[in-house]
């Protein structure tokens, strides 16, 4: 694989990170709003901390990709296309599930800013490795804080 070969598929990944995470913002919206019984107040609270956290992360994330001369999606359905994420249960009662589908999705992209971060580094681009590697170390902390309010 050329290097210009290798550059592509990793400003690819990035943009399609971009769509995961504002799938997954998203998707924290609805566990927000959805949120009953004893553990409301305190996820509630977390899940408020989380997606403020990720407004200013897609933020940050968007700006890098113009700075690279690279468009973002245009469209909003185009925005929230994340097929690796799963999808949360549409059943509001089914709190403990909710909790842990997003965690698993935290730790999905995680994992895949973590990549991320190898093809930018195998290309030579510090500073979307370094932004790989926040985002990824910010999502596993998120994906740890959803994983601790659930039962062991």
């Amino acid at each position: 694989m050329t290097k210009k070969q290798s550059k592509e598929i990793c400003y690819c990944h990035l943009v399609q990170l971009l769509r995961c995470t504002s799938h997954l913002l998203n998707q924290t919206y609805i566990v927000h709003w959805n949120l009953i019984g004893s553990k409301f107040y305190s996820m509630h609270l977390l899940t408020e901390d989380i997606y403020k956290e990720m407004q200013e992360g897609l933020d940050v994330v968007a700006e890098h990709i113009r700075s690279l001369d690279i468009s973002v999606p245009f469209c909003v359905m185009d925005l929230n296309e994340a097929k690796e994420l799963n999808p949360l249960p549409h059943d509001c009662f089914a709190q403990e599930e909710m909790i842990h589908v997003l965690s698993m999705n935290y730790n999905k992209l995680a994992e895949s800013f973590s990549k991320l971060s190898e093809e930018a580094e195998a290309i030579g681009d510090q500073l979307t490795m370094d932004l790989a590697a926040e985002r990824g170390r910010t999502h596993k902390k998120q994906q740890w804080l959803l994983k601790s309010n659930l039962p062991v």
